[in-house]
This record gives C-alpha cells, structure tokens and sequence, in this order.
C-alpha cells in the first residue's frame, strides 16, 4: 500500500549516528510496521471490512503447519488520508493539548535514524505508544501508530481523549491489520475496547 511512497523518501531523512540523552523520547517503527495499524478516513469502512473479509478468507485456505501459503496484498484506501486536508501544525497542537512528546528523531529498523524535524515523518507520543505521520507540503498523508503495554490510568485516559478528539473533528477511524478489527475512534467505547487490550 503506501509502503514505497515511504520508501522513497526515509533515506534522506536520515542522519549519521546519534547520541541520546537517556530520557529522551526517540520512538522506534520497523518496515513492517509502517501503516499496520493504521488511523484513516471513515468513509474507507465498508472497503475495510471488504478487505478484512478477503484477508480471512485466504488465510482460512491457505493456512500449513508453516504459516501461510499465500499473501495477500491490500489495496489501496478509496478516500486517501490526505483528501481529508488535515494540517500538520493542526495534529501537532491537537497531540501536544493531550501531552503527547514530539519526538526530535525515530530508530527506523533498528540501525537507521530518520529526522523528524527536517524529514517527512514525524511522532508524537509516550514510550510505549505514539503516533507517526508522513507528510506531504502542509498536509497529513498517513497516520499509524505503534501501541505497547499502557501502565498508568492518565495516560490511558490522555490516549482515548486523543484517539476521541481526531474521530470526532477528522472523521477518522482506526483499522487493525493485525488483528482485522476496525474502531470507529468517534465512539469512546470502541476506543476503550482497544486500548484495554493494552492495559494492565
């Protein structure tokens, strides 16, 4: 999906060898995680749930003592995230209003360190959950995010406000590849749901 649009463009976002202060924020994604979960328009669901379906089915056939036989490759969003117009300094205030950190760089793929502030990818988070974007001149062209184990009640609370806050004034909707489960983030229950997955 978007994948190579991503690719073409990390490498010059790179920067040579980075030393970090201990308490700094500097989230980590790997290729494979690049819109995986992934937050996009609302009116993508029926062609979510089309795709969902489509991916349940081939693994049903597919399945081996080894994994799966087949891969299936997504389609394309019929409503891309950036005809939603969402502007970069609007989603960077929305987070920060929630306390979320800006992260300054992010360890791609382990080895590699992207530049947030020159580069088109940027974060916004805690440890163990952030929210990357890439852009595209002034807008959002996609949102994903990487979510860990959440440990402490405000933060949850910070999290769904958030999730809440960008289904209510964006129109967006949240779509677990992983798990093939979509969340309406309009509705603060299916928000909870998702998160509580995550909470201990």
């Amino acid at each position: 999906m978007g994948l190579f649009y991503f690719l073409k463009f990390f490498k010059s976002n790179k920067v040579s060898t980075t030393n970090f202060d201990s308490n700094e924020y500097v989230p980590a994604f790997w290729e494979d995680d690049y819109c995986q979960v992934e937050i996009v328009p609302f009116e993508n669901k029926a062609f979510i749930l089309k795709q969902t379906r489509q991916i349940d089915e081939l693994a049903g056939k597919s399945k081996n003592n080894y994994g799966f036989s087949e891969i299936f490759s997504r389609d394309e969003m019929l409503t891309a995230t950036i005809s939603k117009k969402i502007r970069i300094d609007y989603l960077e205030n929305t987070l920060t209003a929630f306390q979320f950190q800006k992260a300054k760089y992010i360890r791609y793929d382990k080895s590699t360190i992207l530049n947030c502030e020159t580069g088109k990818t940027k974060a916004f988070g805690f440890s163990n959950f952030t929210i990357f974007f890439d852009t595209e001149d002034e807008l959002v062209k996609n949102i994903w995010i990487d979510i860990g184990l959440i440990v402490s009640v405000k933060q949850f609370d910070l999290i769904e406000s958030a999730l809440h806050s960008l289904g209510q004034k964006c129109g967006l909707i949240l779509i677990d590849w992983n798990s093939l489960k979509l969340f309406d983030l309009t509705d603060k229950t299916q928000i909870q749901n998702y998160l509580m997955r995550m909470f201990k």
